[in-house]
């Protein structure tokens, strides 16, 4: 992962994974984790009467290597939940593997297991109605299948799951219009070329809390906050975008506190509601 307004010294350990295109900002810092200022974040929205929340955390897992970030999301919308959980090259943001569920409308579990050329897809499906009933690990219709990466990807490129943009995107150090981060993503079996940059900055009324260190204070007030554009499209050209985080399709926009290096408000198409946004109701900072 890289910038161009980066120090040689520091681009090189992050030159893989994503690329920002301002001059005379801010570096990238030395090594990703220690710029990522969350631990875990909760978000919570309403539209029409229906909520909708969206919970992130970063964690390790104890029985993978040193070198590996967990980022697990849980996303309640009407009627469908997702959860994901991917596994992470901490410096890089390069994903190991990602772990995409969803039950309500639709209901599957998918293993990807990535390489350098592709990607195993293991799939998990309920093999009949009582079996909607019970959780993914019971479930019994199984498929296994390995997709190569398109040639249009660039040799070496990193590619990471939805999570790790925003993990990259934390560490990344936007500040400013014009401020942007591209980094390839693995979205539904398919690599997309997402773009996130800076479109603006705008006031924010702030209404969450903020957890250090187990004290947690009530953080209100207005914010200068940044409006984060996200942008997708498939290094394949032969195929449709499917970009989507969090359960949010379409135009996915984030409205970003720099200084705390937070999301503040994440906005995406939710089918039947629109357009939806959630706002940050808490933070536990690491």
């Amino acid at each position: 992962m890289g910038v161009r307004r980066i120090a040689p010294a520091l681009g090189c350990l992050l030159v893989a994974a994503a690329t920002g295109v301002r001059a005379g900002g801010p570096a990238f810092p030395p090594a990703a984790p220690a710029a990522v200022a969350w631990r875990e974040l909760k978000f919570a929205g309403h539209k029409a009467g229906i909520s909708a929340a969206i919970d992130l955390r970063l964690g390790h897992d104890p029985v993978r290597p040193a070198d590996e970030i967990l980022v697990e999301s849980t996303t309640h919308l009407p009627g469908r939940t997702f959860a994901a959980r991917e596994r992470l090259d901490s410096v890089g943001a390069r994903a190991r593997e990602i772990v995409d569920t969803e039950t309500g409308a639709r209901h599957h579990r998918k293993t990807y297991t990535l390489g350098e050329r592709g990607f195993l897809l293991d799939l998990v499906e309920p093999a009949s109605l009582p079996e909607l009933l019970l959780p993914p690990e019971r479930w019994t219709k199984r498929s296994a299948s390995f997709t190569a990466y398109p040639r249009a990807l660039p040799a070496g490129a990193t590619v990471t799951g939805p999570a790790g943009l925003l993990y990259a995107a934390s560490a990344a150090g936007l500040s400013a219009p014009g401020d942007s981060l591209t980094i390839h993503v693995l979205v539904q079996a398919h690599v997309e070329r997402v773009t996130v940059w800076v479109e603006g900055a705008e006031p924010f009324e702030l209404a969450f809390d903020e957890n250090t260190g187990g004290e947690v204070r009530a953080v209100r007030g207005q914010l200068t906050a940044l409006r984060l554009v996200a942008r997708s499209q498939p290094v394949d050209s032969a195929s449709a975008s499917a970009f989507r985080i969090f359960g949010l399709e379409g135009n996915v926009e984030i409205l970003w506190d720099p200084g705390r290096r937070l999301p503040v408000e994440i906005s995406g198409h939710v089918k039947l509601l629109g357009q939806v946004e959630v706002r940050l109701a808490s933070v536990t900072l690491r």
